[in-house]
């Protein structure tokens, strides 16, 4: 289209209006949102001829909804605006809008530009996504029972590809496998080298980026490694091992943090593979060394936040620990910080999750869940949306396992006349939903 502006044909001149009808940005706030997040959204904007498409990659929240709104466009001096509504329960309704009225965004549907031309136009479908489920939702399913026989102790461990359930039939110490993938079919596995007084708590896997390296002690402070978890060896120590703690964060090289009793001291020491220890500070009164749960924190976006987190189980007194510790590496010595609690910790499961610290505990008859997200100092208990359903038996003890998809899987545990629970139950978190 062009315009003339002289009636004078020599002096005439033509002005070439834009064909462009592309929409560069879009803003929406309202007052209606008590929330204050609409505002916040970033629209993606798809410029594909066939079907243009404006729309918000992360999700409003479950439940958000606004219905008027302010709209702010931005196009290339486009001549106009129509706007195309849902209408439930009449034909759907189209109008020009002058860019300043507010927009019923629960309805819009379309946004179609007239360029400058007058003539081009470009439709876009509009999506404001929101979540469909409760993110913070966990829902949970039992996925076999029985897939052991009964033992009189058991604990599961998980490497990358396989869970690994340990259990004492009374008369031997034997192991069934099941893909990570899977957890329903399980495999009787030929278990070499650890003796009938293993302690199977002590048992858990250290991944290495070629290789992996299992580690587990018995009640006489021996302690046993295997490469695949299934043939294992003795291996001989410096000084006699009394308990294990798993993987302590270092600013240097990470080790394992272990408790070695040395003359008539029990003391931290670390270690790599138990061939060689470097003993450290003593331990503090109360510290837990029997039944505990612990965890281990390393967090990429703090370089200083590398802690041991402890709680549950008694010291080598006996006496039940109801506190927690954080423990640290500081210039070759364990330094810690502890707490006492104001809930139950007896028999509990300690496990990273959604950027949290979550403790497995018991409250009366049930079992509930506590999170921390602030490696351990200050807990409080997980809402209704996380708790564990009706057919989840109370239970102590559990090995609880997180894998990369998400999954929190729940085996096993004693329950309150004491038997052995075999069951495994899944659930996970509906905003870490991986496809």
């Amino acid at each position: 289209m062009s315009s003339c502006l002289d009636s004078d044909d020599d002096n005439r001149v033509e002005y070439d209006y834009s064909s462009d009808a592309q929409i560069t940005s879009l803003v929406l706030s309202s007052r209606e949102d008590t929330l204050k997040v609409l505002s916040k959204v970033e629209f993606s904007i798809n410029q594909v001829a066939s079907a243009p498409l404006i729309f918000n990659k992360d999700s409003l929240p479950y439940l958000f909804e606004v219905k008027n709104a302010k709209m702010t466009v931005t196009t290339n001096r486009a001549s106009g605006i129509k706007l195309h509504l849902i209408s439930p329960d009449s034909p759907d309704s189209t109008y020009i809008w002058n860019t300043n009225d507010s927009v019923l965004i629960n309805r819009l549907k379309h946004i179609e530009v007239y360029a400058a031309d007058g003539v081009t136009t470009k439709l876009y479908t509009f999506q404001l996504n929101t979540h469909q489920q409760d993110p913070n939702l966990i829902l949970w399913q039992n996925v076999v029972n029985n897939y052991i026989d009964t033992p009189t102790d058991q604990v599961t461990v998980a490497n990358a590809n396989k869970f690994y359930t340990y259990y004492n039939t009374g008369t031997s110490i034997d192991l069934a496998t099941s893909s990570i993938e899977d957890g329903e079919m399980w495999t009787n596995e030929t278990l070499t080298g650890l003796p009938q007084g293993v302690v199977l708590k002590s048992i858990q896997v250290d991944t290495l980026e070629e290789s992996e390296k299992w580690y587990a002690m018995d009640g006489d402070g021996r302690v046993y490694i295997s490469e695949n978890g299934v043939g294992w060896s003795h291996q001989q120590t410096d000084l006699p091992v009394r308990s294990i703690y798993g993987k302590m964060p270092s600013y240097s090289q990470d080790s394992v943090l272990a408790i070695v009793k040395d003359g008539e001291v029990y003391k931290f020491a670390k270690t790599i593979d138990f061939s060689s220890m470097n003993v450290l500070n003593e331990i503090p009164a109360g510290f837990p060394v029997d039944d505990f749960a612990f965890t281990t924190v390393k967090d990429p976006r703090i370089y200083t936040a590398k802690y041991l987190v402890v709680t549950s189980g008694k010291s080598i007194d006996g006496m039940a620990n109801s506190d927690v510790w954080i423990m640290q590496e500081n210039d070759q010595k364990i330094t810690f910080t502890s707490k006492a609690l104001n809930f139950n910790v007896v028999g509990a499961s300690m496990f990273r999750y959604d950027n949290k610290i979550y403790l497995l505990t018991s409250d009366g008859d049930k079992n509930v869940f506590y999170t921390s997200n602030n490696y351990g100092m200050f807990w409080e208990k997980a809402d209704s949306k996380q708790q564990l359903p009706i057919e989840f038996l109370y239970r102590e003890n559990p090995s609880v396992n997180v894998d990369d998809k998400n999954n929190i899987w729940i085996f096993g545990g004693v329950s309150s006349n004491k038997n052995q629970l075999v069951e495994i139950w899944k659930g996970r978190i509906n905003k870490l939903f991986v496809k």
